[in-house]
């Protein structure tokens, strides 16, 4: 079985280069360099990804049959499901890994929905979760608002928004480019696609999609066929950003802080940073993830990606005293519980 296995992920390792490219897609703008013919790219100065076959294979295959230690996640890291609709906004809720539903200005809105068992193409095999939602997915309020980072399956969960498209007909899906054709099968009807910068807005609170350093693909030969970002939410009581999956550039510095910053919340990811040079050019570490909340001026540091999914070789508890660690002056870390709700005052 691991012999076949191996073959398996080789082969699809080999073949995830044969992508179609994006230069036939209405969206495609030769004059930005994060759009490229054979697919999208990240800022300039990232670092680029060196992956070694078979110790990537490697690695895919410990993420796949290793079974958690009994006490990996911190103590209180999960309370009891929450009561989402009798908690007046402005405050956010951690359903886990990066899914929160935020109150702002009479909107629900929920970031990168994840709520299956899995971060897997199968329902039989692949990252599992360490414990269930915050919130139930049929106990959620009224959502308005859906803002999705990337493509990946612990941030585009396909059985939860098809079942959050039937539940919640009118929501509005905000993307980056490349998703609305998935999500419109998946039945939602309001969606829009958005590049770096752009901006929408809904019942008065304002959406940007913002760069980020990562990558996408669901299969072998869709690798960087869609975008990924990240999103600032400006309403008038606060402001938040989302940071979604990335590395730490030099874009952050140099134009998104300079272009969108200061925030009130930044949202950030502490989790899947080891092996390191492997995770570093995709994953900021707990450390540069506070140092991501400084460049864009944030008054406080909530941590996300982290104490839900078996993704890196770091555990939840090597993230969570990091993050603690990490030298914040002028800025309030946070570390949540699933399901516990802040308020954002």
């Amino acid at each position: 079985m691991r012999i076949r296995f191996t073959a398996v992920t080789l082969l699809a390792f080999i073949l995830a280069a044969c992508s179609q490219g994006i230069d036939g897609e209405a969206f495609f703008d030769a004059a930005k360099y994060h759009h490229t013919a054979e697919g999208f790219r990240n800022p300039p100065g990232s670092l680029a990804r060196d992956i070694k076959p078979f110790r990537f294979i490697g690695f895919v295959f410990r993420r796949l049959t290793e079974t958690p230690e009994a006490d990996i996640l911190p103590p209180g890291h999960v309370l009891s499901p929450s009561n989402a609709a009798s908690s007046p906004g402005p405050n956010l809720t951690w359903i886990g890994h990066a899914t929160f539903l935020i109150r702002l200005s009479g909107l629900n809105i929920l970031t990168d929905p994840f709520f299956s068992e899995r971060a897997s193409p199968f329902s039989f095999m692949g990252p599992k979760r360490y414990a269930p939602p915050g919130i139930a997915l049929t106990d959620l309020p009224k959502i308005d608002v859906i803002v999705i980072s990337h493509n990946h399956y612990d941030s585009f969960d396909a059985p939860a928004l098809e079942r959050l498209a039937r539940d919640h007909p009118k929501a509005r899906v905000l993307a980056p480019l490349g998703l609305a054709k998935p999500l419109r099968r998946l039945g939602f009807t309001n969606v829009r696609e958005m590049d770096w910068y752009q901006i929408d807005k809904f019942g008065g609170v304002n959406f940007q999609a913002t760069p980020a350093i990562h990558r996408s693909n669901r299969g072998l030969f869709d690798v960087n066929q869609t975008l990924w970002s990240g999103f600032v939410i400006t309403a008038p009581e606060h402001r938040i950003w989302f940071a979604g999956d990335t590395s730490l550039g030099p874009v952050y510095e140099k134009e998104v802080a300079r272009r969108i910053g200061p925030v009130d919340t930044a949202l950030v990811p502490i989790g899947a940073f080891l092996p390191r040079d492997f995770m570093r050019p995709v994953h900021v570490n707990p450390e540069e993830a506070v140092a991501l909340a400084r460049i864009m001026g944030a008054k406080a540091a909530i941590a996300m990606h982290w104490g839900t999914l078996p993704l890196g070789a770091d555990k939840p508890k090597q993230a969570k005293q990091r993050f603690e660690a990490a030298p914040a002056p002028g800025i309030n870390k946070i570390l949540m519980a699933i399901g516990e709700t802040r308020s954002l005052n």
